[in-house]
């Protein structure tokens, strides 16, 4: 997070468990090791946001996306994961490599995906 004269303020990490033996919507499996020992860009890693949107206020949540295993994130602004949905795949609720995202509002996403071609609008319906 940075302020609005771009000074660094923070970071958090998305750091939610995943299938280990989830697969991409196509292609390889990542080397998830390697990648992490290479010191390579880590942005094949589960948890590496490739997209994010910030909802309107006055109450705001921050939506992110990882490429694998294809899930969407719901945080709060502080960076507390508030709920997952979703993995790879090409059907309702998976996903291949999310590309955008648009949050109108807390409970409405509608998300861009490169692999599939396609974007799917979501009604989330958090439990209360």
């Amino acid at each position: 997070m940075f302020d609005g004269e771009g000074t660094f303020l923070r970071e958090f990490v998305i750091d939610v468990p995943y299938d280990p033996g989830s697969r991409p919507a196509i292609g390889n499996l990542p080397d998830l090791a390697k990648i992490e020992a290479s010191g390579s860009p880590k942005t094949m890693m589960p948890g590496s946001p490739w997209v994010v949107c910030i909802t309107p206020g006055p109450n705001q949540v921050l939506y992110a996306s990882d490429t694998f295993p294809g899930r969407v994130f719901k945080l709060s602004l502080e960076g507390k994961v508030l709920g997952v949905l979703g993995e790879s795949g090409k059907q309702l609720k998976q996903f291949g490599w999310i590309h955008e995202i648009a949050c109108p509002s807390e409970n409405v996403l509608y998300v861009a995906e490169l692999l599939n071609w396609r974007v799917q609008k979501l009604v989330l319906n958090p439990k209360k």
